[in-house]
């Protein structure tokens, strides 16, 4: 019997067939792709920046690096005018006699409110150069304003490939303010973890082109601005008041403890040598910021006037403990609080790295065992002596650390003071600019209200020649090794000689590599006689780049001086690079005849006369050589 089915029984559903893998596979890899061909067609038209970290930017130095002028742009996303990095330079290729150091830290490493050549990392170079004559040291200043340990951990791969023999981290200030900080208007993202990678992300060009096209966006609905008329750390600010033990503190704490972990551990695994400086500040002689009283802690003002009161009781121990509360209660955190200094000890003892006490070693140098005026031009900044003090401080630390190459020089402590005092760069020009930086600096905030004033440089007054000239510098009228230049020759027209060589040696300090300061004051040296003080350049240009005039010259002083077998060296090493000067073989002919070579002496005065027949110092010494054959 055949079994019959209803009309209405619905009819077994067909299998749907399973969708393959390949189709997921493709949903992820064209996207992908899509950003590959985009990236590549980007780089190809170069669109954007290149966040490499050491490029050549000259191209009179092709064999030097320097950081990237771009570089900063990468931290500062949404500020109009970041802050630039020192145009300090290393070799390309490494020497193999070099001594090369790295120095990590933010506007107090880099010298503010001073030119480059009063920072402790310029000093410390100087030392260096004077104990090891025979090296070439190098020490690339890569400190700048308002960076953090975002920036210098972003540093560290780049600094590693260019083969450090010691790296030197002095930084905290910047901590909760710097760029990307928890408390930093220009923070990003919530997390370390994720601000490290938006970093990394950043050297992309189609990372760069949507960071592009949302500021594009955001400057279109944006009414106004008044950025312009901030200062950098004004307008660095996103959550000004960080009250001591909130949770914004707490993680800034937590961002530097991270931050220098991985420097650390990088720095470690490629066996680069590391020294830290915990922090100092001016604690004595400057009064908090922001004083409020918060979840039962006392306002910073209040236990700062009891910090003077112990002082003036003579109380210095308990005094000294009040000012550093003060500091710690300060709720505008420019000042780095004693907790960072307790996680750079930490550090120090967790990773066998030295620590410099900063902090203590300017207490053991002012009144009262306490930092104030005395090394300080404001609230962190060091003033020149403290400056040379900071990179005395490290130094003293590498020694002990065995961080110095092996056969310095022997001289002794009091005379390196002696001759790096003498020798120390800054000219009253640098002088100015720095007395004008530093009021520039104390006139507006945070050491006035907010956005109440705005110093402006077209209002100083200068009271002589070199005072317009440092304004004309900061006004970026004229740059800085043309403001030197200037005042160069404004005391080489007074016959100040002395003053003229201070102006030059600073340029020369500043771009040592560089042979036109030398060629200009050679010059200038020789055309009025001055030999003695014109050799020492000389043979600095000779070095840097040998030609004619350098030996000639060199030569010249060496046979004025009865060192004929030096200055038989040096003519014939000018006539190398021409020989039809008829003054060279003159000279050279002098030199042989009083070294005794008589036949070598006629034969340069025949060249000679060869070249100008009509010479007749040489016709006379020419005809008396051959009256002794």
């Amino acid at each position: 019997m055949t079994k019959k089915y209803s009309k209405n029984k619905p009819e077994k559903a067909t299998p749907k067939k399973p969708i393959r893998k390949w189709f997921y596979i493709l949903l992820v890899i064209i996207p992908l792709l899509i950003i590959i061909l985009l990236e590549v067609s980007l780089r190809i038209i170069n669109y954007g920046n290149d966040y490499t970290l050491f490029v050549p930017i000259s191209k009179r130095f092709p064999d030097k690096l320097y950081i990237n002028p771009n570089i900063c742009k990468k931290y500062f996303s949404n500020v109009e005018h970041p802050p630039l990095p020192l145009a300090d330079a290393i070799d390309k290729d490494k020497k193999t006699n070099s001594f090369r150091i790295f120095v990590l830290g933010g506007s107090s490493a880099e010298g503010y409110p001073f030119v480059p050549n009063a920072s402790f990392p310029r000093e410390l170079k100087r030392r260096l150069e004077l104990l090891y004559p025979e090296r070439t040291i190098e020490v690339m200043n890569c400190g700048m304003s308002a960076i953090n340990s975002y920036t210098l951990r972003d540093f560290i791969p780049s600094i590693i490939k260019q083969s450090p023999d010691l790296v030197l981290i002095y930084a905290g200030h910047n901590e909760y303010y710097g760029a990307l900080g928890v408390g930093s208007s220009v923070t990003i993202l919530p997390s370390r973890f994720l601000t490290n990678f938006y970093l990394w992300l950043q050297n992309f060009k189609t990372t760069q082109l949507m960071n592009n096209i949302i500021k594009t966006i955001i400057h279109f609905f944006k009414t106004s601005s008044s950025e312009s008329n901030n200062t950098l750390m004004e307008t660095m600010i996103g959550q000004s008041l960080i009250p001591l033990n909130s949770k914004i503190y707490e993680k800034g704490l937590e961002q530097f403890k991270g931050n220098m972990k991985d420097i650390l551990k990088m720095l470690n695994d490629a066996k680069v040598p590391v020294i830290i400086g915990n922090l100092t500040c001016n604690k004595r002689d400057f009064k908090p910021f922001e004083s409020k009283a918060e979840d039962h802690l006392p306002p910073a003002d209040s236990i700062f006037n009891l910090a003077v009161r112990s002082l003036e009781d003579k109380n210095l121990e308990n005094g000294k403990k009040l000012f550093e509360k003060a500091r710690d209660l300060d709720e505008l955190r420019f000042r780095a609080p004693s907790d960072i200094n307790k996680i750079i000890s930490n550090l120090g003892k967790d990773y066998n790295v030295p620590v410099v006490n900063i902090d203590s070693i300017f207490d053991s140098q002012s009144p009262f065992g306490i930092t104030g005026n005395n090394l300080m031009v404001d609230h962190l900044h060091p003033n020149l002596d403290g400056y040379k003090l900071l990179a005395k401080s490290f130094y003293q630390k590498m020694l002990l650390s065995n961080c110095l190459p092996s056969n310095p020089k022997n001289i002794s402590d009091e005379k390196q003071e002696s001759i790096l005092s003498a020798a120390y760069p800054l000219t009253k020009l640098d002088s100015a600019l720095g007395k004008i930086e530093i009021e520039r600096l104390t006139r507006n905030f945070p050491f006035v209200p907010k956005g109440s004033v705005t110093y402006n440089i077209n209002d100083y007054k200068a009271n002589n020649f070199i005072d317009s000239v440092a304004k004309s510098t900061l006004l970026k009228l004229i740059t800085w090794e043309e403001a030197h230049a200037k005042v160069a020759q404004w005391y080489w027209d007074k016959r100040e000689v002395k003053n003229f060589l201070r102006e030059i040696n600073a340029i020369i300090a500043e771009r040592p590599y560089d042979d036109e300061p030398y060629d200009y004051l050679t010059t200038k040296l020789i055309s009025n006689q001055l030999y003695d003080e014109a050799k020492p350049y000389l043979e600095k240009l000779n070095s840097l780049k040998p030609s004619a005039f350098t030996n000639k010259w060199l030569g010249q002083i060496a046979l004025n001086k009865n060192s004929f077998k030096e200055a038989i060296t040096y003519l014939n090493k000018s006539l190398q690079f021409n020989n039809s000067d008829p003054q060279v073989w003159y000279n050279l002919a002098g030199a042989y005849y009083n070294s005794g070579q008589l036949d070598e002496a006629i034969n340069a005065l025949k060249n000679c006369l060869r070249n100008s027949p009509n010479y007749k110092p040489a016709q006379t010494f020419y005809e008396s050589l051959k009256a002794l054959k």
